[in-house]
């Protein structure tokens, strides 16, 4: 029985090379949608497993080329997913430049080594076997039919999504605001407290956690504490006290009307978590609300949170 077809070879591996390089250079200088999807999803889906499979298995045929095919991409989607998780877990994200180096390194060892251990390759019978195997031996003419129109539909599919993810690309993530308390955990908010000093008596904490958009910007964040409803945010006359509120850890004293501010300088898509310390001297019903706010004055979130002084 004849041999498969060597599958792994010394000229794919250098022009997978090619690819992938320019692939990195273009995601990392001037991301274009119709050189970014094509060349990253051959980074994804075939290029990491290729070069692992070219280190591991060598140039010696093994298996028929649909199952190596096989092989080769799911080495890829696995090595992928967990270079994705293990970005994810240092919280870098999952930047497309980061997967395009990866690739590049895989295929430039997988290269270096065929260079030291391979002999210079011969021609190839790969191109005749796929031609052979694309001609159907053994299929009627209308089972042919079938599985060629099978196969220009799937080949229509990809073009299609292609051209809806360049047309309509992922929407960035949206702006927000939340209120948690210690450790995260939104169960550990109290909701009844008691009045003290910042020497005696309790100091509270709350945590805002803010989450950026796609874009890289600058917000003022800022506090107002009313008691009893004697005044809102959106007084235009209000009595407010102001206060220093900083990321140290002294608390913002809390006897009447008070309000403070915060600027916060925010990469794209971070996340920040920001703590509050407040102690009250006033008995009554308190009502905390966070405002996210524009340079410019717009209000973009807000948050609020009321406990009961006694």
């Amino acid at each position: 029985m004849a041999l498969p077809p060597q599958f792994f070879r010394r000229s794919y591996l250098f022009l997978l090379t090619v690819l992938t390089g320019v692939y990195a250079v273009v995601a990392v200088t001037f991301p274009t949608p119709w050189v970014d999807l094509p060349l990253g999803l051959l980074t994804l889906v075939f290029v990491p497993g290729y070069a692992l499979g070219a280190l591991v298995f060598g140039a010696k045929p093994r298996w028929p080329w649909s199952l190596t095919f096989a092989i080769v991409v799911g080495l890829s989607v696995a090595f992928n997913v967990a270079l994705g998780l293990i970005l994810l877990a240092f919280q870098l994200g999952t930047p497309a430049p980061a997967f395009a180096f990866v690739a590049l390194v895989l295929l430039m060892a997988a290269s270096v080594v065929w260079v030291v251990t391979q002999p210079v390759e011969t021609g190839s019978r790969f191109t005749n076997y796929v031609s052979e195997e694309l001609r159907l031996p053994g299929h009627n003419p209308a089972q042919r039919a079938v599985a060629y129109a099978l196969l220009i539909g799937v080949v229509l599919v990809l073009v299609l999504i292609v051209f809806i993810a360049s047309i309509f690309p992922t929407p960035p993530g949206n702006l927000s605001l939340g209120i948690t308390g210690p450790g995260g955990n939104s169960s550990n908010l109290l909701i009844n407290g008691t009045t003290g000093t910042n020497k005696s008596g309790p100091v509270y904490t709350l945590y805002l956690v803010v989450g950026n958009n796609a874009t890289d910007q600058k917000f003022v964040l800022y506090m107002y504490a009313s008691i009893n409803n004697t005044v809102s945010p959106n007084s235009t006359n209000p009595s407010w006290s102001n206060a220093s509120w900083s990321n140290a850890t002294r608390a913002i004293p809390l006897a009447g009307p008070t309000r403070a501010n915060l600027t916060l300088n925010l990469n794209a898509s971070e996340s920040l978590t920001q703590k509050v310390h407040f102690f009250f001297s006033v008995r009554g019903e308190w009502v905390l609300t966070f405002l996210l706010s524009s340079l410019s004055g717009q209000v973009q979130r807000t948050a609020a949170w009321s406990m009961n002084i006694r």
